[in-house]
């Protein structure tokens, strides 16, 4: 009887651990699927994130500023065009003056003198620029013109003789021929002692022919 009970506890014990022996080796596989799993994951996961584009600063500044160069250089360009078609126009609104480049207001370059100012006092010497829009020549020794100058200021003066008054080139009117719209300069001055009747006077009126 005791032999039987001990043959039975030996099988029992064979057979306990062929199964656990089984078990264990069932076991490991699982292990070794679970990790080829997970690398398998991990190289899907790998290759599914987007590669990355690394941009240095310096690249990035020079993208940044060629957009900006281009843009620049068509505003210019616009610019120069705008400039240039209004060029004409400028020109042809504003054609030559027969006084040539002698100002009409301000100071004037040679003399230093003011030119058709807005206002004249006792002592003041200065140049009118304009046309004749009336003259009384009797006598013609002392003639008297009234020159308005472009901004419409009006400057009555006496000047000299006819006999010594020419146009730029020595032309020379006789005392019928004068007419109003004629151009004329003269430096004038008013007397220091000048009352509200005296007038400015001139001894080197000039006649301007328009061109």
């Amino acid at each position: 009887m005791n032999k039987k009970a001990v043959v039975f506890w030996l099988v029992a014990l064979f057979l306990l651990a062929s199964c656990g022996g089984g078990a264990a080796e069932t076991e490991t596989p699982a292990t070794n699927n679970t990790s080829s799993s997970t690398t398998s994951d991990a190289a899907e996961t790998e290759a599914e994130e987007p590669t990355t584009v690394e941009t240095t600063e310096e690249e990035a500044t020079e993208a940044s500023e060629e957009p900006a160069a281009e843009e620049g250089s068509e505003t210019e360009a616009a610019v120069e065009e705008a400039s240039e078609e209004a060029a004409p126009a400028e020109e042809a609104a504003a054609p030559d003056s027969p006084f040539g480049n002698r100002p009409m207001t301000g100071t004037d370059t040679e003399t230093g003198l003011p030119v058709n100012p807005a206002s004249v006092n006792p002592g003041d010497t200065f140049i009118v620029r304009g046309e004749i829009i009336s003259m009384n020549l009797t006598p013609t020794t002392s003639p008297e013109f009234l020159i308005q100058a472009p901004d419409g200021l009006k400057f009555r003066l006496r000047s000299q003789d006819l006999a010594e008054t020419f146009y730029e080139d020595g032309d020379q009117l006789q005392p019928f021929q004068y007419r109003n719209g004629i151009l004329a300069q003269a430096t004038v001055t008013l007397a220091a002692d000048a009352t509200l009747s005296d007038i400015p006077t001139s001894t080197d009126l000039v006649l301007i022919k328009e061109e």
